[in-house]
């Protein structure tokens, strides 16, 4: 029976983030008779357990963040990596605040350790807290050395920057694009027309977003500018769809500029691509990305994006994308000047040209662990 190439995924959480959702599908689309991950995670439990167990996956919870009990969380770590003897860590971060995992993996003897950026800021809605997870960000890069692990991956040039500044060799980063699976993104009329109908909407141009409630996304500026463009113009509408601890605040400033009963709050929703037809807009004004999975399914789906200045222009594929400052004047004019009328087909074959296709982006991610060493290779 062949050997397969053992990876501990970490971490992965239950809000199904981009670092999640990266993960997962990985795993979905990675050939199984030749790998097999795990996970370990800090949150305390996983809504979507069940189905990586039914693959035959461990989950491992981890009681308790470095921060908070450094001992403990070095002890169960360390028997997470002892007990199963993994070939590979693979590692996604956002931020530095310690090397602690990798010197972890490096002492029990894994021979690969991969860290992979995710990011290009801190997700903290306090801005002392944020400015000081930021020192230390700068502060552990500046520590940084080769020697930290065997691999770099990133998911933009931006998100590399961030994370390992010049302390790596640029020749060692490899950009692993967060690729989709385009087949559920192909625009279809009769789609479109099915959620409409669902969402009783009609003639109104529906603006949409899909992201945490949280304060990387910056729900609170979308609804200043949803507020304005509905002063402009009457027949809009704004579908948000995804969770997060900011969700409450966000209903409640949509109450307070009178506009809640135009804005619809689907929380989390499985199959994304059948809402995005739904829309005539996607708006992202995000503080920043390392390179944003929604925006790529976005366009993926045709649909024309205005996006934060602050993101990485490396996000625009389909030329469809206006990257606008953080004003709400700006956004709110640009949205009421926006072509909602432009042939959305076409826009999946221009991200699977640029290799944001999951089933081309997964052999690569399939010769990448295989790589380097001999005894990694399934026998």
């Amino acid at each position: 029976m062949d050997r397969k190439i053992k990876i501990l995924q970490f971490p992965i959480g239950n809000g199904r983030g981009g670092m999640t959702q990266y993960v997962l599908q990985n795993w979905k689309f990675i050939d199984k008779s030749k790998f097999h991950f795990d996970f370990a995670t800090m949150s305390k439990g996983l809504s979507f357990a069940n189905k990586l167990e039914e693959d035959g996956c461990k989950i491992y919870y981890i009681s308790c963040y470095a921060e908070e009990n450094e001992s403990q969380f070095i002890e169960e770590f360390k028997n997470i990596l002892k007990a199963e003897q993994y070939d590979i860590v693979h590692l996604h971060t956002k931020q530095w605040k310690s090397f602690l995992v990798e010197k972890l993996a490096q002492e029990v003897g894994v021979k690969r350790i991969i860290v992979h950026a995710h990011n290009t800021g801190i997700d903290v809605r306090d801005e002392v807290q944020r400015n000081s997870e930021f020192l230390l960000h700068q502060k552990r890069k500046e520590e940084l050395t080769e020697s930290m692990a065997t691999d770099f991956w990133a998911c933009s040039k931006m998100a590399a920057d961030f994370l390992f500044g010049d302390k790596i060799n640029a020749d060692r980063i490899k950009i692993m694009n967060n690729a989709i699976d385009i087949s559920k993104y192909s625009y279809k009329e009769e789609v479109r027309q099915a959620v409409r109908k669902q969402l009783k909407i009609k003639e109104e141009i529906l603006i949409g977003h899909v992201g945490r409630f949280e304060y990387q996304k910056n729900h609170d500026f979308l609804i200043e500018v949803f507020g304005k463009v509905c002063q402009m113009k009457k027949n809009v509408r704004l579908l948000l769809i995804g969770e997060g601890e900011l969700k409450d605040t966000i209903y409640q400033k949509a109450v307070s500029l009178g506009v809640a009963n135009k804005v619809i709050f689907m929380g989390f929703q499985e199959n994304v691509g059948k809402w995005l037809q739904a829309m005539d807009i996607f708006a992202f004004p995000s503080h920043f990305e390392g390179l944003s999975i929604s925006a790529i399914e976005a366009q993926a789906s045709g649909l024309p994006c205005i996006m934060s200045d602050q993101i990485s222009a490396e996000t625009d594929i389909t030329g469809n994308v206006r990257f606008v400052s953080l004003d709400v004047e700006k956004w709110a004019v640009e949205i009421i000047g926006t072509d909602t009328a432009s042939d959305r087909n076409g826009a999946v074959l221009a991200i699977q040209n640029a290799g944001y296709d999951i089933r081309k982006q997964i052999k690569r991610i399939e010769w990448e662990y295989m790589s380097k060493e001999d005894n990694l290779n399934p026998v």
